[in-house]
């Protein structure tokens, strides 16, 4: 009876200590965890976007040796991927995409998007192929920069044909105002010299 009693004092105490330690283990597991603060670009459909991304702090030792493995995707699929002269565009990004090799090399894995669609709204993300360890050689991807891309409409042009219309009937307007101040002015100066003119009459 004694040794139950041992024995399930020992496992409640065991179990208490883990419950009051499962937050500050939790909390240490968020704070270990590497965080990629995400970032808000915003551009006009047609216009060009740059999607941040600086990989030196994470790849600064791998830079020297060769050009780094870099990926940038969305949720749902592969937009593009560079490995020294070697890359790959997804669908639907095909000549719009690209991350130079110059650039990379020197740590900036910034994407660059042109001609940009509606439908390219969305989160993109960067990945960077590291080492394990550096003694390592098995690889894993690495998160860098989560970019939340917002798009919108480009105001619509005005057609030329309307800007003519509006010029012409502008230039209208002005003739139409010049010429009436003129036709004014013409019976003023009549008036005038009627009323000078009988006014001299009548003393003479």
């Amino acid at each position: 009876m004694h040794l139950f009693l041992l024995t399930f004092s020992m496992s409640y105490c065991s179990t208490m200590r883990v419950t009051l330690l499962q937050p500050f283990i939790m909390l240490i597991a968020v704070c270990a965890r590497p965080l990629s603060a995400q970032i808000s670009v915003i551009v006009n459909v047609g216009s060009s976007a740059v999607l941040h991304c600086d990989c030196k702090p994470i790849a600064s030792s791998q830079l020297s040796k060769q050009s780094p493995y870099i990926k940038w995707r969305t949720t749902n699929e592969l937009v593009f991927e560079r490995l020294g002269e070697e890359h790959f565009q997804g669908e639907g990004y095909e000549d719009r995409v690209d991350v130079p090799e110059d650039k990379l090399r020197k740590g900036n894995c910034s994407l660059v998007l042109k001609e940009v669609k509606a439908e390219d709204a969305g989160v993109y993300e960067s990945y960077l192929q590291v080492k394990r360890s550096k003694r390592s050689i098995q690889t894993t991807w690495k998160l860098i920069q989560s970019v939340e891309l917002s798009v919108h409409d480009a105001p619509a042009p005005v057609p030329q044909q309307q800007n003519d219309i509006e010029n012409k009937s502008d230039k209208q307007d002005t003739s139409m105002t010049s010429s009436s101040a003129g036709l004014i002015s013409v019976p003023s100066q009549i008036l005038m010299f009627t009323i000078l003119t009988n006014t001299l009459l009548r003393y003479t």
